[in-house]
């Protein structure tokens, strides 16, 4: 027996929309399989790219060095899916192992994130989105995610890493308790369901272990308020800096730590200001508040605490399936402990190390 194991990210899916009443096929899901019932905890800042490669490492942002969407260097600021993250992403660990690993993702920048040229297939071919692909908010449509996906299972594919994006691009652009957001999560849950159907009628579902997630969540913004802007206060304040504005979040890199700090923590808006590495330091927004990204902020914002809660269960015949059942039972799992608590639910070994590239 080949085990297999399907990790599929429902992108900023918030814990609270999973109902019976909603989501009748992810609430029936949780409750014949393993379900972290208050959900699991993304890592922060939370936000994609640091949690999708949370999930593929087992390592926290600070380790595995994709903090935010994009990245501080010394020549400036790098998309993250062009720095990759650092460390042994459990994909890898699986190929050791002799498995067929694949990614496939609705936001093709994914695919750097975690390493995707190292496995066996990826989708979209190339990092690019086939001519004609229907797309929400620019990433490819859950339907077409999920076809690419049936064919890389299908194919015989062992590990595989998902990303399904609508749930984040609806939430985004009607904020994520809206009409709008309420009926998308109710599609990714038909959806969803159809996708274990076909998993279940299969020759292999004695072996697979299906984990349904999230990478986070998001909280409605308030856009009567201003945004929050942090460079210009640290300007004024002669503090010389790199910030990266994203949603509910900020993250500053300085010299001048103390000094950034005390300016930044007044600021209406901010409702704390933590150290995060040596000279970085996370500013997180009042429930409804976002920074400054030199576009209008979204209705759904997500980067700060109140959008960490994660969809967190998982499914399937395997043996692991129990011992995931007992491991969320007693502790809600983050971003980078669960890769680890799925792999070694498999039975495998995997050792987790912060490795340069």
């Amino acid at each position: 027996m080949t085990p297999r194991l399907l990790m599929l990210v429902l992108d900023a899916f918030s814990p609270r929309h999973c109902t019976p009443a909603l989501t009748p096929n992810l609430a029936a899901l949780g409750e014949s399989g393993a379900w972290s019932r208050d959900g699991g905890y993304a890592v922060l800042p939370s936000i994609t790219y640091p949690n999708h490669a949370s999930l593929a490492t087992g390592l926290e942002p600070q380790s595995h060095g994709i903090i935010a969407n994009h990245v501080f260097t010394e020549t400036g600021l790098v998309p993250a899916g062009d720095i990759g993250a650092r460390g042994t992403t459990f994909l890898d660990a699986a190929r050791s192992a002799g498995l067929a690993t694949a990614v496939i993702a609705g936001d093709p920048r994914i695919l750097g994130v975690v390493g995707a040229e190292r496995c066996d297939e990826q989708w979209p071919p190339g990092g690019a989105l086939p001519p004609g692909t229907p797309t929400v908010r620019g990433y490819a449509a859950d339907a077409v995610v999920a076809d690419a996906l049936r064919r890389t299972l299908d194919g015989g594919a062992d590990v595989v890493l998902c990303q399904l994006d609508n749930t984040d691009g609806i939430s985004h652009i009607h904020g994520p308790d809206s009409p709008e957001a309420l009926a998308q999560c109710a599609a990714i849950d038909s959806l969803v369901g159809g996708l274990i159907d076909d998993l279940r009628c299969g020759p292999r579902w004695s072996e697979t272990i299906v984990a349904v997630i999230s990478d986070h969540s998001q909280v409605t913004a308030n856009l009567d308020l201003p945004p929050i802007g942090i460079p210009a206060v640290l300007a004024r304040a002669g503090i010389e800096a790199q910030c990266i504005e994203d949603g509910s979040c900020a993250l500053v890199r300085t010299e001048d730590v103390a000094a950034a700090r005390a300016a930044i923590a007044p600021l209406d808006g901010v409702a704390g200001v933590e150290d995060y590495a040596p000279d970085l330091l996370y500013a997180h927004a009042r429930p409804g508040r976002g920074f400054a990204t030199g576009k209008p902020l979204t209705r759904g914002l997500h980067g700060c605490l109140a959008s960490r809660p994660t969809l967190c269960m998982a499914t399937g015949e395997h043996p692991g399936v129990a011992l995931l059942r007992d491991a969320f039972g007693r502790k809600a799992p983050t971003a980078a402990a669960l890769p680890r608590q799925l792999f070694d639910a498999l039975g495998f070994s995997w050792k987790v190390a912060a490795l340069r590239r």
